[in-house]
């Protein structure tokens, strides 16, 4: 899982493929119009995807392009089958040579493997132990608090009630981690059984006491996302993110307010599922399932602008054209 940045630290334009491709499907004139729009926008965004940004209002600098960390440890991802420790720290190793610094994990990616050493946190932290080479931009590392209650049940610990439930949540992510302080600690989700006010509190003392340096949020509504920012903004805390799923097919955020929002409050927009779990990629043009099948005009347009730019492949074209400030 790739993660992206939209927001207002970075100058990337939108590209609006699917919007275009709606207008006329099946006119040569308009199939011309389009593929001059998007040949001359992706022309002007050759940006480095490892480029370095600053994250929102935090001090945090992450390259542009970010890694989701969410199938590490994950069995049901293929994790220990199709996949293992070996090939991700190949990869892994290869992100770092490439200039990627920023990584997203959980506590409950790979929660079955928390056993055996091998979940996506425990996974990251061995990665970053075992790096050979100092890197002039240190990597970044983010993971997440699960709100449901019953999180328990999954990573151990206490049933989660209260504001100090995320305190200690957060502490046994550090020592699966093997750090002392994450760099951003975000809630994953909003959930009934804790309050905005309560989730916030919690996010200043962790930061009051050292244990992470930024704080976020993910699938937070604007008007949730707008609370959250409103109650750190009292405490002198700027909420760094907000991630939430964002792509060329996938573009609520920008209907919802959610995208502005986070430009005029300048909250970093973390987009996840960039790629949609795989349909934006080449892959999926010889899929035949019923989701790919629908967008195969968006992928073999976005096939051919990738060949008239140096043979660039389809999830290359989405990382060009997928949003400003895209990571």
């Amino acid at each position: 899982m790739s993660t992206c940045f939209a927001g207002p630290a970075s100058s990337w334009n939108r590209v609006s493929i699917f919007k275009a491709l709606h207008q006329g499907v099946g006119s040569s004139n308009s199939s011309s119009q389009r593929r001059v729009v998007c040949n001359a926008k992706l022309n002007a965004n050759l940006e480095s995807s490892t480029e370095i940004m600053r994250l929102g209002r935090s001090d945090l600098q992450v390259s542009k392009l970010g890694i989701g960390t969410l199938q590490w440890g994950d069995p049901g991802s293929g994790f220990g089958s199709t996949f293992g420790e070996a090939e991700i720290a190949s990869a892994f190793d290869e992100l770092i040579a490439g200039g990627i610094n920023f990584f997203d994990t959980a506590e409950v990616y790979g929660y079955q493997n928390i056993k055996s050493g091998s979940s996506s946190e425990q996974l990251l932290g061995k990665f970053l132990r075992d790096m050979k080479n100092q890197q002039d931009v240190p990597p970044v590392v983010a993971t997440k608090f699960f709100t449901i209650p019953w999180t328990n049940f999954l990573v151990g610990g206490g049933f989660r009630l209260g504001r100090k439930s995320l305190l200690a949540a957060l502490r046994e992510s550090l020592k699966r981690i093997g750090k002392a302080k994450v760099d951003l600690y975000q809630i994953h989700f909003p959930f009934p059984t804790f309050s905005n006010a309560a989730l916030m509190e919690s996010l200043k003392e962790a930061v009051e006491e050292g244990l992470t340096r930024a704080v976020g949020v993910s699938n937070f509504s604007k008007e949730q996302m707008e609370e959250a920012d409103d109650v750190l903004s009292r405490y002198g805390i700027p909420l760094a993110s907000n991630q939430v799923r964002y792509s060329l097919i996938s573009r609520d955020v920008e209907e919802n307010g959610l995208l502005k929002a986070c430009k005029d409050r300048k909250i970093q927009l973390i987009a996840y599922s960039p790629l949609a779990s795989g349909l934006l990629t080449d892959k999926a043009l010889t899929r035949t399932d019923a989701k790919a099948t629908n967008i195969q005009p968006l992928l073999k347009l976005m096939q051919s602008i990738g060949a008239e730019h140096g043979d660039k492949s389809v999830t290359q074209v989405q990382e060009r054209t997928t949003g400003k400030g895209a990571l």
